[in-house]
């Protein structure tokens, strides 16, 4: 998928940390490799949302590599998910790095997130 990091030890979940770059730790659930799962058709999943699917996953497969060797990955907050280049395999963050853990406020900062996801955790 774009790029042919080893990341397996993430697909079973991650957890971020940005400092001035994303990377991720073993464990947790903060941070996946950025597909989505394919299924076949339900009341939950009808043949709309298959086609979205898809047509994201195709997306997602032809960005280019990253010549960094960084992996496209989703960072999932309580605020939404981010499309994000991620180092994974990382034993530890850097001192101050920002985790799912902290505050909106302070999530939405250390993402650059703006429009409403930065309007709102601003109030929460």
């Amino acid at each position: 998928m774009g790029n042919n990091v080893e990341i397996s030890d993430c697909r079973s979940g991650c957890d971020f940390g940005v400092a001035e770059d994303a990377s991720c730790t073993q464990g947790g659930t903060s941070c996946s490799v950025a597909t989505l799962l394919v299924a076949e058709p339900s009341v939950f999943h009808d043949e709309n949302l298959i086609q979205a699917t898809l047509q994201i996953n195709q997306i997602l497969e032809s960005l280019p590599k990253d010549p960094e060797g960084r992996t496209v990955s989703f960072l999932h907050t309580r605020m939404g998910s981010l499309l994000a280049w991620v180092r994974h395999g990382a034993t530890s963050f850097p001192p101050g790095a920002v985790t799912a853990a902290d505050d909106n406020e302070t999530l939405a900062k250390a993402l650059h997130l703006k429009g409403s996801a930065a309007a709102g955790a601003a109030q929460a």
